[in-house]
């Protein structure tokens, strides 16, 4: 039997509130839980409003283009950009386009991908780095997700993979006190998703 992904659709309701020194006017935003993307007897302007797939704080996802193993990704909402362990990162320059050359893993294959472009990224300690971004295709939660990836030596990290604000915003509700709330296989029917490039 396949599992029902847990959806959650967001509506914004305005609040006028009586004090002391006049009226504050707030907005605040409600989750709340669906069965599907689509669910039936909503209104035409609920039917528009955005869901979002809760997910737990780490989950395995899939990267079929690189490996073919699950890989478990931790959701980093203090990042921005997503990154993906990359080992031995060489850089080919050409007339065409270029291309960078790395290993998943210190025994694996070599990988050949066309850099998409470069993302100067801050770390924890406050140092900047230019890191190489490729793009390539994301399962996780029954959906694919065209992603950009930033590549960056991540041996002495514990997750090889974390997924930034710039993927998750729109489309997931991070549980912080769950994880891999979705199973590691590859499930069917699945729903291919393009994401934006800012």
């Amino acid at each position: 039997m396949a599992p029902i992904l847990q959806r959650f659709v967001n509506r914004v309701f305005s609040l006028n509130v009586d004090w002391k020194f006049g009226i504050l006017k707030c907005e605040i935003m409600i989750l709340y839980p669906t069965d599907s993307r689509t669910s039936p007897g909503r209104t035409p302007n609920e039917a528009s409003m955005f869901e979002l797939v809760m997910v737990g704080w780490r989950e395995w996802v899939g990267i079929p283009e690189l490996d073919e193993g699950p890989l478990l990704a931790k959701m980093d909402t203090g990042a921005w950009s997503s990154t993906l362990h990359a080992s031995d990162i060489e850089i080919i320059e050409s007339d065409l386009e270029s291309r960078v050359r790395f290993r998943l893993g210190d025994e694996s294959d070599w990988i050949e991908r066309p850099v998409f472009g470069w993302r100067r990224i801050r770390d924890t300690g406050g140092h900047e780095t230019l890191r190489p971004v490729i793009r390539t295709t994301l399962e996780m939660a029954g959906i694919d997700f065209d992603i950009e990836l930033c590549l960056k030596d991540r041996s002495l990290m514990r997750h090889r993979l974390i997924l930034g604000r710039r993927f998750l915003r729109g489309n997931f509700c991070v549980h912080p006190g769950r994880e891999c709330i979705h199973p590691n296989n590859r499930t069917a029917p699945r729903i291919s998703i393009g994401i934006e490039t800012v």
